[in-house]
């Protein structure tokens, strides 16, 4: 009887499926768009920084894009975040943790330049106040210090 009870109870869980304790991994694009016409206003960016070794992908929010006309580029603020991932998945997985903190509130780019970078945009949300009034966190300092 007990080995019916849990042949019945596997196929029920077969059939309807088991969700996990965990939140679905957030799904990484396989490559950017090439011109790089996906920065837009509310981009959450995951990109390889192009100094350093190993290699590691910081997480970026755009913040606002100024568009120009060809020949000029179209110039992107973004706000850069402490928080660095190996790789894009890795990345991906700190940015649903959240609670990222600011290392540069106001990085300026030329959308021809960045779109050079090796990059993925994981998501795309409303940009806030906070967002645009972010400042900068010293990780290393302790949080009775951070207060003015």
């Amino acid at each position: 009887m007990r080995t019916v009870v849990l042949l019945v109870a596997l196929s029920l869980a077969t059939v309807f499926g088991c969700k996990s304790s965990q939140p679905e991994a957030l799904p990484v694009p396989a490559s950017s768009e090439p011109e790089g016409r996906d920065l837009v206003e509310g981009a959450v960016v995951a990109a390889f920084e192009t100094v350093g070794t190993p290699k590691k992908v910081r997480l970026y929010k755009v913040i606002e894009v100024k568009y120009f006309p060809p020949p000029m580029s179209d110039a992107i603020l973004m706000v850069a975040y402490n928080e660095t991932g190996a790789d894009f998945q890795e990345a991906a997985r700190l940015y649903q943790q959240g609670g990222l903190t600011v290392a540069l509130a106001h990085v300026d780019v030329q959308r021809h330049l960045f779109r050079r970078r090796d990059y993925r945009v994981l998501a795309n949300v409303p940009v806030t106040s906070a967002d645009r009034s972010a400042q900068p966190v010293d990780p290393k300092m302790p949080d009775d210090a951070k207060k003015p």
